[in-house]
C-alpha cells in the first residue's frame, strides 16, 4: 500500500506542475507584465511537448526498470520546479517548463501499469484509482495551495514548494518502491496497432479534454469577469473545485468496473458545468455550485477514460496509456490555445460557448468508439 501512496504523491507533484500557471496566473501576469493569454501559453507549450514525446519516450524506455524510470522522471520535474525560484523572466520560466515536460508523457504512461503490477491483489481499476488520486489531490490541494502561496509569497515560491514535495517523493520512492521490469513484447503488441476502438477512444479523449481546458485554463478570469466574484475568493473557489474532485475519485473507485459509463457521465458533467457558468452573471452564487459539479466531473473523467483505454488494450497497457497521455495533452494544449484566443478577442462568454460546442461533439464521439468496440468484439 505504501508503494501506491508514493505513486499517488508523484502523480500529485507531476500534475500540479503541469497546472501551476493556472493557479498562479494573476501573479505571473502581474510580475512579468504579460497578458493572461501568454501565461496560458505556458500550459499550452507544456502540453505540446508532452504530445511530441509521450509515445516515443515510452517506447524508448520500455526496458528500463520501472522504479528507476519513476525516480528519474520525478527528479526532472523536481529540478525544474526548484530552479524556477531563480527565474525572473518569461522565457526562462518557459525553458524550465519545457524541461519538466520532456518526461511527463512517459511518467503518466508508466503510472497505471506500474500501479496494477504493484498491487496485483486489487482490481486494476481500483489500483489505477489509487495512483490517479494524485490528480484529484493536485486539484484539491495543489492548485489552491499554489494560489495561496502565490498571493502571499509570489509565484516563484509556488513553484519552489513543489520542488520540495518532489524531493520528498524521491526519498520515499527510493525507500518504498519495488524494482520491476516489463515483460518483453513484440513490436506489434507494443504499439497496439490496428486497434480502432482504442484510436476512437483517443479521439474522444482529445475532444472532451479540449472542452475542459478551453475553460479551466482561464477559470480565474472567468470567475472574475462573469460571476464578478472578488479575487480574494479565488483560493477558496479552487479548493471547492478540488475538494469535489475527491468525490469524483471515490465515485470512480466504486464504478471502476463500468469505466465507459463513468466517462460518459463525467463528460456530461463538464458540459453542464460550463452551461451553468454562462448564467452566473445573473446569479453569482451559481459559480460555487458550478465548481462542485465541474470538480467532481473532471476527476471521475480522468480515471474513467484511463481505465477505458486500458480495457481496450489489456495486453498493451503502457502503449495504450502513452496514446491516452498524448491525446490528453493535445487536448490540454488545444483547449488552452482556443480558450486564450476566445478570451482575448471575444470575451469570457465566448470561451464557454466554444467549450460547450466541443463538449457536445465529445459526447457524440463516444458512440463511434462503442460501435467500433462492439464490432471488434463480434
Amino acid at each position: 500500500m505504501r508503494a501506491l501512496l508514493v505513486l499517488m504523491l508523484g502523480a500529485f507533484v507531476s500534475q500540479t506542475t503541469e497546472y501551476l500557471p493556472i493557479g498562479l496566473l494573476p501573479q505571473i501576469a502581474g510580475d512579468l507584465q504579460i497578458s493572461h493569454t501568454r501565461v496560458g501559453a505556458l500550459v499550452t507549450g507544456y502540453a505540446w511537448i508532452v504530445v511530441l514525446t509521450a509515445i516515443p519516450f515510452t517506447l524508448l524506455t520500455r526496458h528500463i526498470d520501472r522504479r528507476t524510470l519513476f525516480l528519474t522522471l520525478t527528479g526532472v520535474i523536481t529540478l525544474s520546479n526548484g530552479l524556477a525560484i531563480f527565474a525572473h523572466g518569461y522565457w526562462t520560466l518557459a525553458l524550465l517548463r519545457s524541461f519538466a515536460a520532456l518526461g511527463h508523457g512517459a511518467f503518466w504512461a508508466l503510472l497505471a501499469s506500474y500501479a496494477v503490477k504493484i498491487a496485483p491483489q486489487m482490481p486494476p481499476a481500483r489500483a489505477t484509482a489509487w495512483a490517479f488520486a494524485g490528480i484529484s489531490a493536485a486539484i484539491v490541494g495543489g492548485i489552491p495551495l499554489a494560489a495561496y502561496v502565490g498571493q502571499h509569497l509570489g509565484w516563484q515560491a509556488g513553484f519552489a514548494l513543489f520542488g520540495l514535495l518532489g524531493s520528498l517523493t524521491l526519498v520515499l520512492g527510493y525507500l518504498w518502491l519495488p524494482a520491476m521490469k516489463l515483460v518483453p513484447q513484440s513490436e506489434a503488441a507494443s504499439t497496439a496497432r490496428r486497434n480502432w476502438p482504442l484510436y476512437a477512444a483517443a479521439f474522444t479523449t482529445l475532444l472532451v479534454v479540449s472542452s475542459h481546458f478551453n475553460g479551466y485554463t482561464y477559470i480565474l478570469p472567468l470567475l472574475s469577469e462573469l460571476a464578478r466574484l472578488p479575487v480574494s475568493d479565488n483560493s477558496l473557489l479552487l479548493l471547492v473545485f478540488g475538494a469535489s474532485g475527491i468525490l469524483g475519485t471515490l465515485l470512480a473507485g466504486l464504478l471502476g468496473q463500468r469505466s465507459l459509463q463513468l466517462a460518459i457521465a463525467a463528460a456530461t458533467g463538464i458540459v453542464v458545468s460550463q452551461a451553468i457558468m454562462l448564467f452566473s452573471p445573473e446569479l453569482p452564487m451559481l459559480a460555487w455550485l458550478d465548481m462542485v459539479i465541474w470538480g467532481t466531473a473532471i476527476s471521475a473523467l480522468i480515471i474513467g477514460l484511463q481505465s477505458w483505454v486500458i480495457e481496450l488494450a489489456p495486453h498493451n497497457a503502457e502503449a495504450a496509456s502513452a496514446l491516452y497521455v498524448t491525446t490528453f495533452n493535445l487536448g490540454i494544449g488545444g483547449g488552452a490555445l482556443t480558450g486564450g484566443a476566445m478570451l482575448a478577442h471575444f470575451g469570457a462568454g465566448a470561451v464557454l460557448w466554444l467549450g460547450l460546442a466541443i463538449g457536445v461533439a465529445a459526447l457524440a464521439s463516444f458512440f463511434l468508439a462503442t460501435k467500433l468496440a462492439a464490432r471488434a468484439n463480434a
